[in-house]
């Protein structure tokens, strides 16, 4: 907790300072984002981010920067074939759900990126950055596709290997990210590409313990303040 109150605190430091005489870049973005479990078989799907982001250069004869971002972004996943049981305790279970879960969870996320910019021609430039992120899960929109259940037999009770289990309260936790980032620009108008890794696994997903690393490739139209 101390550590997410320092990162807002810092956040807060950088508005103020833009406020000064230094060059700050501000713009809107949208975009779509392609995530994936890193350590299970998933299709990874496509979802919608957007935003509002800042750029604070300290000294404009200097084109390195340090920039923060505000965005949504709704982070979507297909698990197939997955089984757990229909009761809150997995060894007194009578029957077995099979489905598919159709995880999407959307997020406000929290960059704090440094960057520099390199002049490309008079009216473009080439910007690579990279940092950290804290992704706060907001909701939770996940669906069961294809369910179906089965009766397990007597020798199955008790003894059947679930994929996962039930929950009996779920919030999914927040996820922790590097990044790193390119931007290309031209007058007023950008394109991001970028690439998060999950740093911390995110928990409790669909009221189960479905739980996994996320990472997440981002692209992004943008247009300057």
């Amino acid at each position: 907790m101390k550590k997410v109150v320092c990162f807002f605190l810092f956040l807060l430091t950088i508005s103020l300072a833009a406020t000064g005489n230094a060059k700050t870049v501000k713009y809107v973005e949208l975009g779509l984002n392609q995530s994936q479990f890193r350590n299970q078989e998933c299709k990874s799907k496509i979802g919608p981010s957007f935003g509002l982001g800042l750029d604070y250069y300290p000294f404009e004869s200097i084109h390195a920067f340090i920039g923060t971002e505000l965005l949504y972004q709704n982070k979507k996943l297909l698990l197939e074939d997955k089984t757990w049981p229909s009761d809150l305790h997995p060894y007194e279970a009578g029957w077995v759900i099979t489905g598919d879960p159709n995880i999407g969870i959307s997020y406000l996320e929290i960059p704090l990126q440094l960057g520099y910019s390199v002049k490309l021609d008079e009216r473009s430039s080439l910007v690579i950055v990279s940092g950290y992120s804290l992704s706060i899960a907001i909701k939770d929109h996940t669906k069961n596709r294809n369910r179906k259940m089965r009766e397990l037999t007597p020798d199955e009770r008790g003894h059947f290997n679930f994929d996962y289990i039930l929950l009996d309260e779920s919030f999914v936790s927040s996820s922790k990210n590097t990044f790193l980032g390119l931007r290309l620009s031209c007058n007023r108008f950008f394109l991001l590409i970028y690439y998060a890794k999950a740093l911390s696994i995110t928990k409790d997903i669909f009221w189960k313990n479905i739980e996994g690393k996320i990472d997440t490739i981002r692209m992004s139209f943008a247009f300057m303040l």
